[in-house]
């Protein structure tokens, strides 16, 4: 069944007896289609909704937002009218920091919290970002993206192509390298934190560190791969998603 857009944020399959939704947000550059499979690997109850961010795909039009609180104070309306039932949140890397900040947020601020909290690939707030690339110009920001990985050389390398998603990436970018919190706020919600043994962003020790994040249940589940083991590993990651929301 092909994905329903009645909100250009949320992306969706129809489904009858909905029990819990899943939202799910994008890491740097990508967008809504890097979770495109994910609904065949749930269980009939559980609804993915895939995020679309603007700046990217069937967005990329659109201006980029590279303020976290308004990305997030964003995604809570418009999510509002789809959290009429139990829902969770999955989010890797950039999207990740948002999955963890949206989550504060609603349980703050409406009547409603996540029942779960998925962050993949993303270090703990009160790491510190210490390498600033988001204001960096020409071939130098181009080789910045080329050392942190996830894009093809060939596109890199496309002069037009760049043109076109730079803004995007640099606001995005602008997003994960200003995300630090020193306070610790808990969520009071069971937390899984997946990641890459051979991510040299984010390191499996930094990943550990997660467990002072929530009050609840806190999981570590480790692939194989780089930063962006959840492009490889896509189908595995969404069944260990679907059999934790069923316990």
């Amino acid at each position: 069944m092909d994905s329903i857009t009645k909100n250009k944020w949320i992306q969706y399959e129809e489904k009858e007896n909905v029990k819990l939704r899943l939202f799910c947000l994008p890491y740097a550059g990508g967008g809504s289609s890097i979770y495109r499979l994910w609904q065949k690997s749930m269980p009939e109850h559980i609804q993915v909704c895939k995020i679309q961010l603007p700046g990217r795909e069937n967005r990329i039009d659109e201006q980029a937002i590279d303020s976290m609180e308004d990305l997030v104070k964003t995604l809570a309306k418009q999510l509002f009218n789809y959290l009429d039932k139990p829902f969770a949140l999955f989010g890797h890397s950039m999207g990740a920091m948002a999955t963890y900040e949206l989550a504060k947020y609603l349980s703050n601020n409406t009547p409603y919290s996540p029942k779960h909290v998925f962050v993949s690939g993303c270090r703990t707030p009160n790491t510190p970002h210490n390498h600033i690339t988001y204001h960096l110009e020409g071939e130098e920001f181009i080789d910045s993206l080329r050392q942190r990985g996830g894009t093809n050389e060939v596109l890199l390398n496309n002069k037009d192509y760049m043109k076109m998603v730079e803004p995007t990436l640099r606001a995005d970018l602008k997003l994960i390298e200003r995300w630090h919190h020193n306070d610790i706020e808990t969520l009071n919600c069971p937390l899984t934190v997946l990641g890459g043994v051979n991510d040299t962003l984010v390191l499996p020790t930094n990943l550990k560190q997660w467990h002072q994040y929530t009050n609840k249940i806190f999981e570590l589940k480790l692939f194989e791969g780089d930063h962006f083991f959840i492009n490889d590993d896509s189908h595995n990651i969404a069944s260990i998603v679907a059999n934790t929301l069923k316990q």
